[in-house]
């Protein structure tokens, strides 16, 4: 390196002053040795400097602009020999809510034992690189087939999948793969990293804890996702989404009690586009955040219209997994609530029992903090996943809300449902019945003693100015809903 050949230099005059008999020898010894010294030191610290540049800091790992050098050179050698690569994006899945929940250094040990088990899983000759955050790019050259690839995904989903010890505890991670294969997917080195990244985001949208191999349907998918996202932020900016409210029955006082927003999308052209065309987009994407703030907050406000009406409706909102474990969720609401002046009673807040049950958050002291504030906690969609009621007894849940499966099977005996209506009033819960369509589901449920009831049987989802309607026409409104 050129920057060494000043040092380098200095070793000249010595050699001089030897052959001219100008030094003597123990003092030429000494000033030779303290230049070597100093050739030493200063390539040390070049090559420090070039492992920083091309390595990230806390993993070790080989950085972006190093794996784009070996990725160049792979392809060389592919080209030569006729031979594939592979490049696999690696995603860890709900990173974001290790670090807000268990803190950064907690994320960074994940980051960092990440990294060893993904080098565990491949080859000297392959590359492993930390691509920024909580994604990294694995580089799998020599390949006899696609298969080969897809073998070492698997391998990688294995390896993730046993517990990280974290601050003495053991914590759950998964990750999301994406594989791309040189030549058969792309030849251009940026266009193959892209495909790589699609089919990772493919693998998340399957549920998460996937891989996937890129497919050309991905990109026509990705383009209508991003042209779908555009339009849901033109929609939130422009005051597109309105709230539609579903009344809900007391089967006991036959009374409307409360009612359940229902997000829907006025769009200027294609009039009221329905959550099943737009919310699986929204909630994967950041503006969930802002979009459900802004549920929250005109919930609230509708409860304290109804409140000063002298209708004490409790407004049910569903909180999304991104929403509930974000770190500012208690905050946030406790302000939507004193902004609106409506009480903590009026509102209820629905989560699933998934989101209960993940081991990796802190969804019991979450939902702690939230019953500070006067709320009402519903388990939404309940049997549908994992939790049992006895799981529940950990959690103050005021209400379990028996999915629409269940209520669908209600003409075979509804066993299930009755059991769940025993054991929920046992540990001092109300039950409510999604998805009542016939007056027979609805009798069915009288029956069995289950406290609440909504579907079409008893309303659609119905504006603001509809349900004040619905209650103006007090028990014969009702009861005509219902025959």
């Amino acid at each position: 390196m050129n920057s060494i050949w000043p040092v380098a230099a200095g070793v000249a005059p010595c050699l001089l002053a030897l052959a001219a008999g100008q030094w003597q020898a123990r003092g030429l010894r000494a000033r030779c040795a303290q230049l070597q010294a100093a050739l030493v030191a200063q390539r040390d610290n070049e090559m420090r400097l070039d492992f920083i540049a091309h390595h990230d800091s806390l993993t070790g790992l080989p950085n972006r602009l190093q794996f784009q050098m070996q990725l160049e050179h792979g392809v060389a050698y592919a080209r030569r020999h006729e031979s594939l690569l592979a490049v696999l994006f690696v995603d860890i899945d709900r990173f974001k809510t290790i670090n807000d929940t268990l803190g950064h250094d907690a994320g960074d040990q994940v980051l960092v034992q990440f990294a060893q088990r993904l080098r565990q899983c491949v080859r000297e000759v392959d590359t492993v690189a930390r691509q920024g955050g909580d994604e990294f790019i694995v580089l799998l050259t020599e390949l006899h087939n696609g298969a080969d690839a897809q073998q070492v995904a698997e391998k990688i989903m294995n390896t993730i999948a046993e517990p990280f010890m974290v601050n003495g505890d053991l914590l759950d991670v998964a990750a999301s793969i994406g594989v791309a294969v040189y030549p058969d997917d792309d030849e251009d080195i940026e266009t193959l990293i892209e495909k790589a990244d699609l089919a990772m985001y493919a693998a998340k949208q399957r549920g998460k804890g996937a891989s996937l191999r890129f497919l050309p349907s991905m990109q026509a998918k990705a383009y209508s996702r991003l042209i779908l996202e555009t339009a849901l932020r033109h929609a939130l900016d422009h005051d597109e989404f309105i709230l539609t409210y579903q009344p809900k029955l007391d089967l006991k006082r036959q009374q409307i009690t409360g009612v359940k927003a229902l997000l829907r999308w006025k769009h200027p052209e294609l009039g009221v586009v329905m959550p099943l065309d737009f919310l699986p987009v929204l909630e994967q994407s950041a503006l969930i955040m802002p979009v459900g703030a802004w549920v929250m907050a005109t919930a609230a406000e509708q409860a304290r219209h109804w409140l000063e009406q002298g209708m004490a409706l409790t407004v049910a909102v569903h909180l999304s997994p991104r929403q509930f474990f974000h770190k500012d969720i208690v905050p946030s609401f406790a302000a939507i609530l004193e902004k609106a002046g409506v009480p903590g009673r009026c509102i209820e807040l629905e989560i699933t029992e998934a989101m209960l049950i993940d081991k990796n958050q802190n969804a019991e002291e979450i939902v702690q903090q939230l019953k500070q504030l006067g709320v009402r906690i519903a388990i939404s969609d309940f049997g549908t996943g994992y939790a049992s009621l006895n799981y529940l007894r950990r959690f103050p849940v005021d209400v379990v809300k028996i999915d629409k499966s269940f209520v669908d099977d209600l003409a075979r005996g509804g066993a299930m449902v009755r059991a769940i209506i025993e054991m929920a009033h046992t540990l001092g819960m109300q039950v409510i019945a999604a998805g009542v369509e016939t007056p027979d589901q609805l009798a069915q449920l009288q029956q069995m003693a289950c406290d609440e009831a909504f579907g079409f049987c008893i309303s659609a989802a119905v504006s603001a100015d509809e349900v004040e309607l619905l209650l103006a026409g007090g028990q014969q409104q009702v009861a005509a809903l219902t025959s």
